[in-house]
């Protein structure tokens, strides 16, 4: 429906990573303060954004989709102003209008300050514009969002970009130059949040554990863990996504010391293999990783550690398969994700011969992902019997009923996460969303702990 004050209406779609969120955030800030409303429904949206994604050919395909399924409504609603945004926008630029004609904006990452004025010439009719300059900062200021899907949760940007030039990742193309937001800054959006009624915080950054390299005097993402940490109101703190190879024992010992920090590491491996991380320029071997881990597990209580995978890779042999899937056994991460390896244009890898069968990629995916669901399945089944602590996020999406448990009709399944990390569920009739409360679990699945509010 149409806003009923007469404002222009905006739907927005975000694909890929948490920091696209963000940013769908602060552009849909941007709009609202320029006086546009948030469209409840895409198809009586006045403008249609999406934010895109180009780390796998997975989320390009599904934004080619989504864009050319919408010639049918310009052609009716020739007002209607569709923009493409972020990562693929930067990538691919003038070609997505060759592409999707029917596209008015094509703006890049670090274009998004002038979205409201390019909107604006948009809906007076101007031609298609593309905006992919690459001057200016992406860590500029107004940092609050307007439009987070919890008031009690948000995310916070404390670098952007990637100076590591892994073979395979588009981020420097995308993101460019690593830049990190002076700490003063990152500490007083964070007490502004938490003003606002926010009590979990997630500090983001494509490199998070680099932080401060580019910073004179060079300062720490320990140190930023403990200006954020002693924000008054603030209950939980986390941080995504980090580089094994920056990982300190100054950092772990933060993590160790301050309470309000959760113990869960996101700490991507990409392979086993020695040869494989090599040709990635990952910067450590697979045994350096198992001695990261150990010292996190050996310093952090309870840490929970998460990674992610490429099954595939040029050149990947069975053998280095096999010492990814010895890698996953030895760690047990509590989380992973696994994708297949595809081809990004403008990065090194895209010179290799991709030359692993794309069955058997299927494969060695499958293979990845059965043994990550049985070390989680038996990891959450190890707390069957404890109490969990839950910040509760909302409805859950399905009913309990529907993993196993019959309840009454009418009360409603709640969701959460614990401290590090893992999905809770529980049956109550009150809605305890924002809060932080304690579940007794009873019975578990590989991806969820499912219980009683005690």
């Amino acid at each position: 429906m149409p806003d009923p004050t007469g404002r222009p209406t905006v739907w927005m779609e975000t694909f890929g990573c948490q920091m696209n969120v963000l940013d769908s955030e602060l552009v849909l800030g941007h709009l609202l303060k320029e006086g546009y409303a948030p469209a409840s429904d895409r198809a009586e949206a006045d403008i249609i954004l999406f934010n895109t994604c180009s780390v796998r050919d997975h989320a390009e395909q599904r934004l080619n989709s989504r864009v050319g399924a919408l010639q049918a409504l310009k052609r009716r609603r020739p007002g209607l102003v569709i923009g493409i945004l972020g990562c693929q926008a930067q990538r691919e630029g003038e070609a997505l209008l060759r592409r999707l004609p029917h596209v008015d904006l094509v703006v890049g990452t670090r274009q998004y300050p002038r979205l409201p004025a390019l909107v604006t010439e948009a809906r007076a009719g101007k031609r298609a514009q593309v905006a992919i300059e690459t001057e200016g900062s992406l860590l500029a200021p107004n940092h609050t969002p307007h439009g987070r899907a919890r008031p009690f949760q948000a995310f916070v940007k404390v670098t952007e970009g990637c100076d590591c030039g892994c073979t395979f990742c588009v981020v420097p193309g995308t993101r460019g130059r690593e830049e990190s937001r002076p700490p003063e800054a990152i500490a007083e959006e964070a007490r502004r949040l938490v003003g606002e009624g926010v009590v979990e915080i997630t500090l983001l950054g494509q490199n998070i554990t680099s932080y401060g390299r580019d910073l004179r005097p060079r300062i720490p993402l320990a140190e930023v863990l403990r200006r954020v940490h002693d924000v008054p109101g603030l209950l939980r703190l986390r941080f995504v996504t980090g580089h094994p190879a920056f990982v300190t024992t100054d950092l772990l010992k933060a993590v160790r010391d301050l309470p309000r920090v959760c113990p869960y590491l996101h700490l991507p491996a990409q392979s086993g293999s020695d040869r494989i991380l090599k040709a990635m320029r990952r910067g450590y071997t697979a045994d350096r990783y198992r001695a990261i881990c150990a010292e996190a597990r050996d310093l952090i209580p309870g840490v929970e550690i998460a990674s992610d995978f490429i099954a595939g890779f040029p050149g990947e042999t069975e053998e280095d398969h096999a010492a990814t899937a010895q890698l996953m056994r030895d760690i047990r991460f509590g989380m992973a994700y696994v994708f297949k390896y595809s081809t990004r244009p403008g990065t090194a890898a895209a010179g290799l011969p991709d030359d692993v069968p794309e069955n058997e990629k299927k494969r060695r995916h499958a293979e990845l992902l059965a043994i990550q669901e049985e070390i989680q399945l038996s990891g959450n089944r190890a707390l069957t019997g404890t109490e969990v602590e839950i910040l509760v996020e909302g409805r859950a999406a399905r009913p309990l009923k529907e993993a196993g448990r019959e309840m009454p009709d009418g009360v409603p399944t709640w969701t959460g996460r614990t401290r590090t990390g893992r999905i809770a569920v529980y049956r109550a009739g009150r809605d305890l969303t924002g809060r932080v409360v304690r579940v007794r679990v009873t019975e578990a699945t590989a991806l969820t702990l499912i219980g009683e509010l005690v």
